[in-house]
């Protein structure tokens, strides 16, 4: 927890539009060694605007060279709270105090005239900052928070070791799949069946007993991801919907975003042939890296070991994230959002 103080910097902060950030983030890419996160591309926040959220784009700058930039959206929390959160942001070149300060110092003002108790940075690095700490894991767990670890797969290099480093259960059921004579179709996000996404998703929920976005979150996302970005698959078995999924890119890495399937196929299981033609789509795009999202973690996602299992038969490496840090505004409120939470 990191309580507001005045601290100076030599660090300028400037919040700015969209267009403004997607070419600053533009420019910062160019000094990074990793991807940058979908949930800090520009498409995101409007995605985030059009389901009604408010959001901040904001630039760091050093004598005019961008070292840092991000992407805040303002979340609800139980009890009239409310906070922003920096989905695996904000995106800097190296965390110093200096920066860290500047950026307490730029959200002063953001959580004065939104009533914002809290801003949320779940940054790599940020922990190694001397006097930061990240939260504890129970208070780490909101509806808002992006999954502590992810599968990935790097889909570049030839085909057939992609294809043999799968386990043999899941190259099974992509040869059943074809026998089967599925199809797949890939659609703009705009262009997308929206009606037929919800079906699948509103019985894989049923079946599996998690919950849905509104459908108006569905079509913001769909609204928002431009078409060289991304895309839904959808497969059909005798001209009927069995599974689908939306996909979206950034800096060369394909994300696995929401997925669906029906009940008439489940023994054909379409989802693995689904992800095996949706890899081999991508690598005709140019793209570097599958990442499948979520699996099971000690903090956000404890019980998603079917999940977990279906994605680690593709093969590929785990990334494990850090716990967040809390910029606190207002600490009356964020003790009680603490209790809150010591409860549950």
């Amino acid at each position: 927890m990191i309580i507001m103080k005045n601290s100076p910097s030599t660090m300028q902060v400037r919040e700015c539009d969209a267009k403004l950030y997607s070419s600053e983030l533009t420019r910062l890419q160019e000094t990074l060694g990793n991807p940058v996160p979908l949930q800090q591309a520009p498409f995101y926040g409007a995605w985030q605007t059009r389901d009604g959220k408010t959001v901040v784009y904001f630039a760091v700058y050093d004598s005019e060279t961008v070292i840092a930039a991000g992407i805040a959206v303002k979340f609800d929390a139980p009890g009239g709270i409310s906070f922003f959160y920096c989905p695996y942001g904000p995106i800097v070149q190296k965390w110093t105090k200096d920066l860290f300060d500047a950026l307490l110092g730029f959200f002063q003002p953001i959580a004065q005239r939104t009533g914002a108790t809290f801003v949320r940075f779940d940054s790599p690095g940020l922990a190694e900052v001397p006097g930061v700490r990240p939260i504890t894991s129970k208070l780490a767990v909101t509806a808002s928070l992006q999954p502590r670890a992810e599968w990935l797969l790097n889909i570049t290099g030839d085909e057939e070791p992609i294809w043999m480093g799968m386990h043999k259960h899941a190259r099974y059921n992509v040869r059943l799949a074809e026998r089967a004579k599925a199809q797949i179709t890939f659609h703009e996000p705009s262009k997308a069946p929206l009606e037929t996404f919800v079906s699948l998703m509103q019985t894989t929920a049923g079946r599996d007993r998690f919950s849905l976005q509104t459908q108006q979150y569905y079509e913001a996302v769909l609204g928002g991801l431009p078409a060289d970005h991304g895309f839904m698959a959808v497969v059909t078995i005798d001209k009927k919907p069995a599974a689908a999924a939306v996909f979206g890119e950034y800096d060369g890495v394909l994300h696995y975003i929401f997925s669906g399937s029906g009940n008439d196929f489940r023994k054909i299981a379409p989802p693995y042939f689904m992800l095996w033609q949706t890899i081999l789509e991508a690598r005709r795009r140019g793209w570097t890296t599958l990442n499948f999202g979520g699996i099971t973690d000690p903090v956000k996602s404890t019980h998603l070991e079917g999940v977990t299992g279906f994605k680690k038969r593709f093969g590929g490496y785990e990334i494990d994230h850090t716990n967040p840090v809390d910029l606190v505004y207002k600490p009356l409120k964020y003790g009680l959002f603490k209790l809150y939470k010591s409860l549950r």
